[in-house]
């Protein structure tokens, strides 16, 4: 971190006071600092694929299929 971007000393106890403030429960770690990501990993329009259980029964049979060969 370059000499522009330096917090103070008080600076740094105001974000320690503040992250302790909204830490919970006391045995979680410090979260000082910003997000890491704004986006989430997939896109929200992205659902996750539709399984049934007609579906898991059919591949459970094939990969039964395939292993007694």
């Amino acid at each position: 971190m370059d000499a522009k971007n330096r917090l103070t000393k008080n600076e740094q106890d105001a974000e320690l006071n503040e992250a302790l403030q909204e830490t919970f429960p006391a045995s979680d770690a410090l979260a000082t600092g910003d997000a890491t990501a704004t986006e989430p990993d997939r896109p929200i329009h992205r659902r996750p694929a539709k399984i049934d259980k007609a579906l898991v029964e059919q591949l459970a049979k094939n990969v039964g299929a395939k292993h007694a060969k």
